[in-house]
């Protein structure tokens, strides 16, 4: 299942291990899509289906959120979760010339991106069921910076295809975004 959309929220970095109070925690990103009705229902099913197994599986009747949240306009946030324990961290992420983007590249909210993602099953020792949607890897279509590696099994020239947009070897970057509030030390 592939997700393209635009950044929105924090960015965690790519590479380094994403920390908490000092301590490692899950990696977390947030892609808002446009016009994701179908989105919408593909994920709402998926959902469905998590909840209804957890729930033959455990017996109980408790669920974590969607991971995804509807807005009034017909766009979609989109919650990707990639867990640490489960080696899911760091995933690929490459420009629309399939390289790794460099390690000192930080993108901001507004980022276009293609994320492929996996459906996956809360396991049944957890105090609650329902989904979670893991980031496989993420091709950057248009870079929104302040100034890749590729691990695993996770094929990226199967997920992606060379597209028009933000290219390394010839950057055409926007200015930071600001967003209203946000702690530059966070």
């Amino acid at each position: 299942m592939q997700v393209q959309g635009s950044l929105t929220g924090w960015i965690p970095d790519f590479y380094e291990t994403p920390t908490y109070n000092g301590e490692p925690c899950d990696f977390r990103l947030k892609v808002l899509v446009k016009d994701a009705e179908e989105l919408l229902e593909e994920l709402s099913e998926e959902y469905d289906k998590a909840c209804a197994w957890w729930r033959d599986a455990t017996g109980r009747k408790s669920f974590f959120d969607a991971p995804f949240e509807a807005n009034e306009d017909g766009s979609l946030v989109v919650k990707l979760t990639a867990k640490l324990a489960y080696e899911e961290f760091p995933i690929p992420v490459v420009d629309t010339e399939l390289q790794p983007i460099a390690r000192d590249l930080r993108l901001r909210e507004g980022s276009e991106v293609l994320v492929a993602i996996k459906p996956t099953f809360i396991p049944r020792k957890s105090p609650k069921g329902g989904l979670r949607l893991c980031p496989k890897g993420m091709q950057v279509l248009t870079a929104v910076t302040t100034g890749g590696s590729d691990k695993g099994d996770f094929d990226v020239t199967k997920a992606f295809s060379k597209q028009a947009g933000f290219k390394q070897s010839k950057p055409n970057l926007k200015e930071a975004a600001t967003v209203a509030g946000e702690d530059p030390d966070f």
